[in-house]
């Protein structure tokens, strides 16, 4: 993942779990693999790449294309995992890979790239205005001009939000993740409950996970906060940055978005 977090946000300290709650949804990797087979960059940044759950299915597409990807995270127990996983990779996709310890906010490069990615809404454990700024400041550094620079993130949930302003405030407790690895069977379900702060557009995110592994039954919480982004923010944070939007999405099947649409994918050009 992507910026510095609190001491109880646990799950990025437990990469297995972490894969094993996206293992039913892999709808972001089958999207920048054909991203990266459209736009044939060079070479790719990934910042906030975690465990490589969708950096690794991107080298695969990097050695078939001679294409040269950079996986940066702030998380060590994450960054562990994802090299891990490489390491079991065929060589010729382990060259096309770079996993290296660092902050999407201060991180640089001496060589410049092609295409920047954020993917898996990494850009909301970005708190401050500041850091946001900083982030696509230092995406348009890394830019060759024509570079793309794209992120993700999900739309804000307007129901549960208002829930959570209720008075009292309310939140809801729903059961989100489900999910069983087929070649252990561990199971892991999780929890979710949101609090929204209207004014500093901040929901906290409570996790809570039960992880069943055989006869053993491990239970424990996730918590942290994250800002919830609105369409014309993110536009803004391009404009601002110095980039044109080229293309806004509603989804990981290139689709425009609309105002049910689950997430946002905004792709930004470098001039």
């Amino acid at each position: 993942m992507s910026t510095e977090r609190a001491a109880n946000d646990v799950i990025y300290q437990r990469p297995d779990d972490f894969d094993l709650e996206h293992e039913q949804d892999e709808r972001d990797i089958g999207f920048y693999q054909h991203l990266l087979r459209r736009l044939r960059p060079s070479r790719v940044l990934d910042l906030g790449c975690g465990s490589g759950r969708v950096t690794l299915p991107l080298a695969h597409v990097a050695a078939e294309h001679d294409i040269d990807i950079v996986g940066v995270d702030v998380e060590e127990h994450m960054l562990a995992r994802a090299r891990e996983k490489c390491a079991d990779l065929d060589d010729r996709i382990q060259r096309r890979l770079t996993l290296t310890l660092g902050d999407m906010r201060t991180w640089q490069s001496k060589e410049p790239f092609d295409l920047v990615l954020i993917t898996c809404s990494s850009i909301a454990h970005l708190l401050s205005l500041d850091d946001r700024l900083a982030v696509w400041r230092r995406a348009f550094e890394h830019l060759r001009p024509g570079g793309h620079f794209v992120v993700d993130v999900t739309m804000p949930d307007l129901r549960v939000l208002a829930e959570s302003l209720q008075t009292p405030p309310r939140a809801l407790l729903e059961v989100d993740t489900d999910a069983t690895d087929p070649q252990t069977g561990r199971r892991l379900v999780r929890y979710k409950t949101t609090s929204f702060d209207a004014f500093e557009q901040r929901a906290t995110i409570k996790f809570f996970y039960d992880r069943f592994d055989g006869d053993d039954h491990d239970r424990y919480l996730s918590e942290f906060e994250s800002h919830v982004y609105f369409p014309d923010e993110l536009r803004l944070l391009f404009v601002h940055g110095g980039f044109t939007v080229e293309a806004v999405w509603g989804d990981y099947s290139f689709r425009r978005a609309r105002s049910w649409s689950r997430e946002i994918v905004m792709v930004g050009r470098r001039s």
